[in-house]
């Protein structure tokens, strides 16, 4: 993940579950702080805290498969928990890059407008 001018080493599907969680509240006009881990230059454990909101600028980019990659599925879990609870359900789909359902394809190259 690209968050500002840092670039945030997680998972695949944390990566994901951001994007969604971030775009829901944009679209909600509210924000929240998420933890996200993930690993230092030196490959030791680390957690980044990302504040997410409508002028959040956030970007996934796929990187080489990393040994180092953390997948936490309860912090997926409670990101897809929250998407939901704030109404962004469509943008879980959207957020995934492996989705193929032709409602999230629309949503990723065609976002609604506020």
């Amino acid at each position: 993940m690209v968050y500002g001018e840092s670039t945030i080493m997680t998972g695949d599907a944390i990566a994901e579950a951001v994007l969604a969680y971030a775009a829901a509240l944009g679209e909600n006009g509210t924000t929240d702080i998420v933890e996200v881990p993930t690993f230092d230059e030196a490959g030791c454990a680390a957690t980044a805290e990302l504040l997410l909101g409508p002028a959040s600028q956030v970007l996934i980019e796929a990187a080489p498969n990393d040994e180092l990659e953390p997948e936490v599925e309860d912090l997926v879990n409670e990101l897809t928990r929250r998407t939901g609870a704030i109404g962004g359900g469509r943008f879980l789909d959207a957020a995934s890059a492996h989705s193929q359902e032709r409602a999230a394809k629309r949503l990723r190259t065609d976002p609604p407008s506020p």
